[in-house]
């Protein structure tokens, strides 16, 4: 089985979690030899994986080998606010969650409507894209595959920047090359460290070629990579998709997320640091002798109530530190978390401020007013990816039917698609709540009556809503009734 995935193109599992989680190998350059495509990408997934500052010496390591000190900047924060996978978690859920996914539809076209719906259903197509989404977000691009394994769909994504794509003059995908490096945990040396090795895969229109794994050198500006074997598919078109979060002239990728906003990350992860080590302090403070001198403070007596005998004229006391100094850090967090929203559009409200307006999705959508406009500005970018997905899944799946390969969907004998023109109806980004809904149908009924708007405008305008697809059959429904109108008065 590892060896028909290696076939395929597809990672063993092993090479997957390496990928994904375990493949950076020291710096982003080694001698000259570049491990990622762009450098940066990898510093944006470093503060997705909360691993910006593994590098540094930790919290409690105040003190060098030279006994010089360590500044606090210079060392491991000892709280990691997740501030970036909050950001993009929040934004993916409102672009593929469970209620926030688009309707496809081809109007002219039920049958292959029904077969893309199938397609997404046997691919696990919503749930598969989660994360490859979150991962644009924060790096701007990532690249999502498919292929057709033993009957089954099989869809992964791969790191952008150990992606290396090439475009048409129609920006068209024409080939992707993964390279990286990981760990092989079934080759380990003497020690019992795994070896570092290469993995390289490229994925073309016609073909797909996989390569061995060399050993990765320090200092090694290009592996020699020997071809392990071909897949000729003769699809005509890669398997996958490049998502971008936008189109930017001359480059691959789109614009990450999170890259304005870094430094206001490391000012929150050391705040609440130093806050953090202030409170422990003032809950565990230094204890202070006065009037007794080094003799005297050697020869404290502790009496059987725990006190200590201080002498005739000894005095103790606590030496606690003021939290004027907390109250102002945490004024000033507060101002960045602001600056932090500014600027990437993500409204991060009080959980007390939500509670008193969640009665209304109008409301919502007025808080949130510069993260509606984000999320409308990305859907569409993100919708052209979608389509373009599901129509490859789609041809890929009837290619390999014809040619007798197994394929997870049952397609009738000699179905042809009549049109591809795939529509996506978006849900509104904060759905109504049922005081919205009663509201909209008060305006139906009193417009209807006062004939301002036929009935039959406002059934259709309400027919969302309520979850009606048949409109036109709706409509001969509420004429043939012969008392009870779901519309109140018309």
């Amino acid at each position: 089985m590892a060896e028909t995935r290696r076939f395929m193109g597809v990672a063993t599992r092993s090479e997957l979690r390496a990928a994904n989680m375990l493949g950076v190998v020291g710096s982003s350059t080694a001698h000259g030899s570049q491990l990622f495509r762009r450098p940066q990408l990898d510093l944006y997934d470093a503060y997705y994986e909360s691993r910006q500052y593994n590098h540094l010496p930790t919290w409690e390591q105040s003190v060098a080998g030279d006994n010089s000190y360590i500044p606090v900047r210079k060392r491991r924060p000892l709280i990691n606010v997740g501030m970036a996978k909050l950001l993009v978690s929040r934004l993916a859920s409102k672009l593929v969650g469970e209620r926030t996914f688009p309707n496809w539809v081809i109007e002219d076209d039920l049958d292959t409507q029904e077969f893309l719906r199938v397609i997404r259903q046997q691919s696990q197509f919503r749930a598969k894209l989660l994360e490859p989404i979150r991962r644009k977000l924060v790096s701007g691009s990532v690249f999502v595959r498919f292929a057709i394994m033993n009957g089954q769909y099989v869809v992964e994504h791969y790191l952008s920047k150990w992606c290396y794509p090439k475009f048409d003059d129609f920006g068209n995908l024409e080939e992707v090359s993964v390279k990286y490096v990981y760990d092989d945990e079934k080759d380990k040396d003497a020690r019992g460290i795994p070896k570092k090795k290469w993995y390289r895969m490229d994925l073309g229109q016609q073909q797909d070629v996989l390569y061995d794994n060399p050993l990765y050198e320090e200092g090694q500006k290009d592996p020699n990579f020997q071809v392990v074997s071909v897949a000729e598919h003769g699809l005509g078109f890669v398997q996958g998709e490049w998502l971008k979060t936008c189109d930017l002239p001359q480059s691959d990728d789109g614009v990450s997320l999170i890259q304005d906003v870094l430094p206001f990350f490391d000012e929150l992860s050391y705040s609440l640091s130093q806050s953090s080590q202030a409170v422990q302090y003032n809950q565990d403070p230094l204890l202070t002798l006065k009037n007794m001198d080094e003799d005297e403070v050697d020869t404290l007596i502790r009496s059987s109530q725990k006190a200590l005998n201080l002498g005739k004229e000894g005095e103790a006391s606590f030496l606690e530190a003021g939290m004027s100094g907390v109250e102002t850090a945490e004024m000033l967090r507060d101002k960045m978390r602001l600056n932090i929203q500014d600027l990437s559009r993500i409204v991060l409200l009080d959980p007390e401020k939500m509670v008193s307006h969640a009665q209304s999705g109008k409301a919502m959508e007025v808080l949130h007013g510069p993260f509606v406009e984000l999320i409308e500005e990305m859907r569409p970018q993100l919708e052209k990816h979608l389509v373009n997905l599901q129509l490859k899944m789609a041809l890929a799946t009837l290619i390999l039917n014809e040619q007798g390969v197994p394929v997870p969907v049952s397609i009738p004998p000699g179905y042809k698609p009549k049109s591809i023109t795939l529509i996506a109806q978006w849900p509104p980004v904060f759905p109504p709540t049922m005081e919205d809904l009663q509201k909209k149908v008060q305006i139906a009924s009193t417009v209807a009556s006062a004939n301002i708007i036929s009935r039959e405008t406002m059934t259709r305008w309400l027919a969302k809503d309520f979850g009606v697809e048949d409109i036109e059959a709706e409509i001969q429904k509420i004429a043939a009734q012969p008392v009870v109108n779901p519309w109140g008065s018309f």
